[in-house]
């Protein structure tokens, strides 16, 4: 038996008036996606555990079946990872990210949506104004990318998301604890860099938001994590755009897809080595990066006993408070991923499909939400009793409750 996981980022979500009191995916035309759904069973599951904040590092080791706690060291690690970096016993890595900035408030975590070029050349501009040497930018995509610092102690400190603090005073969401003093010197100098640089005076006289700009987040140091093969005895392998992802693949030991590539970025035994950027994924567009995670996916699927792939489209849409957007998102997967992917489903008679959202990802709040989440199963030794498309509401109503998202993965191998 073969298993493909399948992760939406924010693909559950609550009524919108703007949808006609439907959610996205009640709104959305998904033939393909309907059809597995009323052919399989669907339940709720918590991604995270309760009392945790629901987000997505924490939800992504919930659904590989780790209990979280001891993995939440900060995002910043992970992404190191996944771009061939190995942290020092006193090196911390955190997010470094661009945002537009209006009277003390981060009213845009995404700055507009900044350029891969557009993002290295500021980065560049902030790295030759901050000539330290226990300091390191390293460039990642767009508006996000890595600060990497020596020698100091962060343990305690505590910083927030920018998705967290729409619209809200900057001033009162700082980071705080061992090492503020640090970051906030970077984050208070920045604005003077940024703003007289040549990508936001083009920025402002297009009418885009400006990287005017930083807010500096989710610090980890290195941590171990047990590997998922020793764990759970079966191969698998991550097929995502995604540098989260794909650095919590590397540090589980899953085999790192390159979408769209052939097929393999490097093999775990070699997750340090540094990563040629001219290998890296690009971002492609919503529909040709769909396509090369499906045909990534249909690969690996030959040489794994489980594999995974992940989609964020559908929770960028809800970040931006674009209830439309994501009706079109979760139509583009059905379209380009799931239909041709069914079609390939009915030829075999050994692959279990599973289907989950992260999170649940709000347009009306642009945030996460703590609640439970509607997923689906389908194939070998799934009953399909109630032949519900795959929803909120439908979700609910069969009464499958799974309280401990990490249980999923057994599920997922032993049937539903």
């Amino acid at each position: 038996m073969r298993y493909l996981l399948v992760l939406i980022d924010g693909l559950a979500d609550t009524p919108l008036q703007e949808l006609g009191g439907k959610t996205p995916l009640e709104a959305a035309n998904a033939p393909a996606l309907d059809k597995l759904a009323s052919h399989g069973r669907l339940g709720t599951i918590r991604t995270v555990p309760r009392g945790e904040a629901p987000e997505t590092l924490a939800a992504l080791f919930t659904l590989l079946g780790y209990p979280p706690g001891p993995y939440l060291t900060g995002r910043g690690y992970y992404e190191a990872l996944s771009a061939g970096l190995m942290l020092g016993e006193e090196e911390w890595c955190f997010r470094l990210q661009f945002v537009t900035e209006v009277d003390g408030k981060v009213v845009d975590p995404r700055a507009g949506g900044l350029s891969e070029e557009e993002g290295r050349e500021l980065l560049r501009a902030l790295e030759g104004h901050f000539k330290q040497t226990r300091m390191r930018f390293v460039q990642g995509r767009g508006h996000n990318h890595l600060l990497i610092i020596d020698g100091t102690d962060f343990n305690g400190l505590t910083t927030v998301s920018p998705f967290n603090i729409l619209d809200l005073p900057k001033a009162e969401h700082l980071p705080e604890g061992p090492g503020q003093e640090l970051l906030l010197k970077v984050m208070n100098e920045a604005p003077a860099v940024l703003k007289k640089h040549e990508v936001n005076r083009v920025r402002v006289d297009l009418k885009q938001n400006p990287a005017n700009a930083i807010w500096i987040w989710g610090g980890g140091a290195a941590v171990d994590v047990p590997g998922f093969q020793k764990t759970f005895g079966i191969e698998a392998a991550m097929v995502s755009y995604s540098d989260l992802f794909r650095g919590v693949a590397v540090a589980t030991g899953l085999r790192v897809v390159n979408p769209g590539e052939s097929p393999f970025v490097r093999d775990p035994s070699g997750r340090m080595a540094a990563v040629n950027p001219d290998e890296a994924a690009t971002k492609a567009t919503e529909t040709e990066e769909i396509t090369r995670i499906r045909e990534s996916a249909e690969q690996a699927i030959a040489g794994h006993q489980l594999v995974i792939a992940h989609f964020s489209s559908p929770d960028e849409h809800s970040h931006q408070g674009d209830p439309k957007g994501k009706v079109r998102a979760i139509e583009l997967l059905d379209k380009h991923f799931f239909k041709p992917l069914a079609k390939q489903l009915e030829t075999v008679k050994d692959i279990r499909l599973t289907v989950v959202p992260t999170l649940m990802s709000r347009c009306e709040t642009r945030q996460h939400d703590e609640r439970p989440v509607p997923f689906m199963m389908w194939g070998e030794g799934v009953e399909s009793r109630w032949q519900l498309t795959l929803t909120e509401s439908n979700a609910e109503e069969t009464g499958i409750k799974i309280d401990d998202g990490t249980r999923l993965i057994d599920y997922i191998i032993n049937g539903l």
